[in-house]
Parts: C-alpha cells; sequence; structure tokens
C-alpha cells in the first residue's frame, strides 16, 4: 500500500512498542518524543512491526489503523445513539407540558424536603394499593349479585376505613422506614465488587423487612378493631398462619424488584421507586391482612 505525506497541522494516533503515543506530525516531519527531563524517548523493541510502515514513521513506531469491522460497529453504534436521542426529543414532546410540570415539582419536592414528601408519596401509593385490592375482591361478588337486582346496590361497597389504616401505615410508618433505611444502606455497603454490593443489599433488606412485616399485620389488627392493646396485636400478628407465606412472597417478589432498584434506580429515587412497586404489593398485604388472597 502507498501513504501519502500528511497535510500540515494533521493528526495521526502512532502506536509505540509499549504505550500509545498521539503525536502532531507538522510538514510531514514528526517530533521526536521526549521524557519530562527532556531526553529522547527510546521505545523498546518487543516485538517486530508487520506490514509496510510509511516512510515518514520513525522508528520503533507504528501507524494505528483500524480494522474495517470496528470501524462499522463505531459507525453502527453513532446511529443507535443519534437515533434513541431523537426518539427521546420526540418522547418527550409528545407528553403534555403538565406532566413536566408535575414531575418537575416532585423532584423539587423531593430535594428540599425528602422525608416528608416519601411519607406522602407512600400513604398515597398504600391507599391506591388498598384500593385496587378491594376493587379485585369485590368484583366476584358483584357478579353474583347481578342476577338479584334487589342486592346491586351493596355489592360495590368501599370500606374507607381499611383503606385510611392502609394510608396511615405507609405515612406513618412505611415511608419514614424506607427513606432512612435506604440511605443507611447507601451509606454502609460500600464493596469493591458491585454485584456483591447489590447481594448483600438485597439479603439485608429482606432480613430487615421481616420485623416490618410484623409489625403491619399489628397495626392493621389494632386499627381495624381485631385487638384491643398493642400488645395484643403484635401477638397476634407474631402468631398469624398469615405471616410465613408473607415472609416468602416478599423475598420472591422484592428480589428482582431490588436487582433494578440498586443497579439502575438513582439513590435519590429508591423510595418512589419502591412506592410505586408496592401498589401491588400493598394490594396484596392489605387482602391478607383481610383474611383474603389475590
Amino acid at each position: 500500500s502507498t501513504y501519502r505525506l500528511p497535510s500540515q497541522g494533521s493528526r495521526f494516533m502512532l502506536r509505540g512498542r509499549n504505550s500509545n503515543v498521539t503525536r502532531l506530525i507538522r510538514g510531514g516531519i514528526p517530533r521526536q518524543p521526549t521524557t519530562r527531563r527532556g531526553r529522547p524517548f527510546r521505545a523498546p523493541l518487543r516485538r517486530k512491526a508487520t506490514g509496510a510502515q510509511p516512510p515518514w514513521a520513525p522508528h520503533g513506531y507504528v501507524v494505528s489503523e483500524t480494522p474495517h469491522e470496528y470501524r462499522y460497529a463505531l459507525q453502527l453504534a453513532s446511529a443507535a445513539a443519534g437515533a434513541s436521542y431523537m426518539l427521546g426529543l420526540r418522547a418527550r414532546s409528545a407528553v403534555p407540558s403538565s406532566v413536566h410540570r408535575a414531575a418537575d415539582a416532585y423532584a423539587r419536592a423531593n430535594t428540599e424536603r425528602p422525608l416528608l414528601t416519601r411519607a406522602v408519596t407512600t400513604a398515597v401509593l398504600a391507599a391506591i394499593g388498598d384500593l385496587l385490592a378491594q376493587s379485585v375482591a369485590s368484583a366476584p361478588r358483584a357478579e353474583a349479585s347481578s342476577a338479584g337486582p334487589s342486592s346491586s346496590s351493596g355489592g360495590g361497597g368501599c370500606d374507607l376505613r381499611r383503606t385510611a389504616v392502609m394510608a396511615g401505615w405507609g405515612g406513618v410508618c412505611a415511608g419514614p422506614f424506607n427513606h432512612f433505611w435506604y440511605n443507611w444502606l447507601e451509606r454502609a455497603v460500600v464493596l469493591r465488587n458491585p454485584m456483591h454490593a447489590v447481594g448483600l443489599k438485597i439479603a439485608l433488606d429482606h432480613v430487615a423487612y421481616a420485623p416490618v412485616l410484623v409489625g403491619f399485620f399489628a397495626w392493621t389488627d389494632l386499627f381495624q378493631g381485631r385487638a384491643a392493646t398493642p400488645h395484643d396485636a403484635l401477638r397476634q400478628a407474631v402468631c398469624s398462619e398469615h405471616l410465613a407465606p408473607t415472609l416468602r412472597a416478599n423475598v420472591v417478589a422484592w428480589t428482582a424488584v431490588h436487582a433494578l432498584t440498586f443497579t439502575v434506580v438513582p439513590p435519590p429515587y429508591h423510595v418512589l421507586w419502591v412506592s410505586v412497586n408496592s401498589v401491588f404489593w400493598s394490594a396484596y398485604c392489605s387482602s391478607v391482612s383481610e383474611g383474603g388472597s389475590i
């Protein structure tokens, strides 16, 4: 192959025997690299250069040539990045401005008042989960009562006390606990291997949430009138037949969720991510606490 002398001011990547050196070629005459003390830099000869070298290349250096398959891969990656950027712009323009304002307001509140914001968010999403559980549980009763026109008015009732109990649990207990717990996990669990850190965080979360589930059953028994005192509510929660199945379901459901929590989701939004996934978990726990299942 033939090589042309580089034009004035052009750049070339010159690969040394043991290091990569970027040098500016001016007028076809390369400058000899020097060390920090001003002595000429001599690259050790460890392997013989393969292929014909251009006449202007200095001794001991090889002009790097990017293979065509790498060049095609870089072109494809650049095209994919440009396409994803354009799709992101299109998607952002398709979302209404009110959604953007709400998201900005939530991000600002999450930064300025994180504890209050996360407690309110958890309470609202816990109430939504309980309403979802009630709607799922009342659907078979509504279908069964549709045959009798006299009983159609009582089939679609909503237990507001049960919803308030779930919202109180989310705002008073679950939200503040999640705030302090995930902040502590980010500070305390720092390992050299990121995957080991993620596994340890998931294991600690499962261990920490066992007493939290006991507290949840005690909370619902106390405020739903199934226990007279907090001591009786705690004793009933520990001896409940629903505790062990709920702990097993907790391990199965939240392992996959927390694999994304500790790898993809930014730490300031851990509580929001967990609360959004807790909509379905709250629906399940609310149904179990009432003696049913989903």
